[in-house]
């Protein structure tokens, strides 16, 4: 309610009351906005017995008070809890995508193999919080082991590699070692005892050489000597019949090459030289070109039946050990040779035949230049 003197201040409270005085309604609500640009709002009523008019003048802003600041309030409670919901949705987001980001980077390089990138991605396993934290120990738990099970099976794998090295070495020398007694039992029976000799001080240089089993390597000097020493020993079982030479071009003399590697084929190629000529014409020649070391020796022999030659270049012919070793057949020694390249070079090694019926054939061994053991490690050998 106005008092009289703030009721006779006001200009634009006395027009609305004389407006509603002569207007026909009997009570009401009038919004108006005074001098000062306030809303104001007037309820008034009109009594008919003593003809009064009871007016109140309250302005919009003191009815509303409670009101605002029960708005305010809210709209302030609202930002805030936004505030918070958004903090605690980045927050909880952060917390799930990037452990799981760091887990997927980690699963990159495991599929990789790059077993230490991935185990620095992850986050130390102090104590599992949440599923995601579970989810990473496990894994991490899970390279671990993978990498223990990975270098046994290598490690396994390496002593397997060796010991079937060994197997296929060791049939070497008794095949050969037989072969040459038999001759020298002949030589003896016939009494020639020069060439008897003679064998017999190539035989002792062979077995001298052959006894060195602890080494994969040796060099190729070594080898051609021991080479020679064998061919001496076929020239005197077969004399003229025999024409063998032997080729080395460029400079050989720093390699080095898998033990026993021709003597085996040499075999091979005179005994299938004589199958279908009464002279056999062997050559050996060996040379390098572009990093890799060819080992070539052809015959004159009847040719290699196609199915053979396919299932050697193929690698069927050293697929399984047993079958080399219990094998009594004539290509004993090329699938022995064959066997320890591929279990030595791996990848690395190649091989070719030539071969045509009627026409002999030509066995062709590529393996990589070494100039030192240590050239082609273990673990690059396929």
């Amino acid at each position: 309610m106005l008092s009289q003197s703030e009721y006779g201040s006001q200009d634009e409270a006395q027009s609305q009351v004389a407006a509603v005085r002569e207007g026909w309604r009997k009570q009401g609500v009038v919004y108006f906005k005074n001098a000062q640009g306030k809303s104001q709002i007037l309820v008034y009523k009109k009594l008919a017995l003593t003809d009064w008019m009871l007016v109140g003048f309250v302005s919009e802003r003191d009815l509303y008070a409670q009101l605002l600041k029960l708005r305010d309030s809210i709209v302030f409670l609202f930002a805030l809890l936004l505030a918070v919901s958004v903090f605690l949705a980045f927050w909880l987001s952060h917390g799930v995508t990037k452990p799981l980001s760091r887990l997927v980077s980690a699963m990159r390089h495991v599929q990789r193999g790059d077993f230490d990138s991935a185990e620095s991605r992850l986050p130390p396993s102090l104590h599992v919080r949440s599923e995601v934290g579970f989810a990473t120990a496990t894994f991490r738990n899970m390279i671990v082991r993978l990498r223990q099970h990975i270098q046994s099976e290598f490690e396994l794998k390496l002593l397997r590699q060796q010991a079937e090295y060994k197997a296929l070495l060791m049939q070497i020398n008794p095949h050969f070692l037989f072969n040459t007694l038999e001759l020298l039992s002949s030589l003896a029976m016939q009494k020639r005892t020069d060439d008897t000799v003679k064998v017999i001080v190539s035989l002792g240089k062979m077995l001298r050489f052959s006894l060195r089993l602890s080494d994969d390597l040796v060099s190729l000097k070594e080898e051609m000597k021991y080479v020679r020493d064998y061919v001496s020993i076929l020239q005197v079982r077969f004399g003229e019949r025999l024409r063998l030479q032997v080729v080395e071009e460029g400079d050989l003399a720093s390699l080095t090459v898998v033990k026993f590697i021709l003597q085996p084929l040499i075999e091979n190629a005179v005994k299938y030289g004589f199958k279908q000529h009464p002279e056999a014409i062997v050559e050996v020649r060996i040379f390098r070109t572009d990093g890799r070391l060819h080992l070539r020796v052809s015959d004159n022999g009847p040719g290699m039946p196609e199915q053979l030659r396919l299932q050697l270049l193929e690698g069927a012919g050293s697929s399984r050990l047993d079958e080399i070793l219990s094998s009594r057949e004539r290509q004993i020694g090329l699938g022995n040779v064959l066997a320890r390249c591929r279990l030595y070079y791996g990848s690395l090694f190649e091989v070719r035949i030539d071969t045509a019926a009627g026409a002999g054939t030509r066995i062709e061994l590529i393996i990589p230049v070494q100039e030192a053991l240590g050239d082609v490690p273990r673990i690059d050998r396929g």
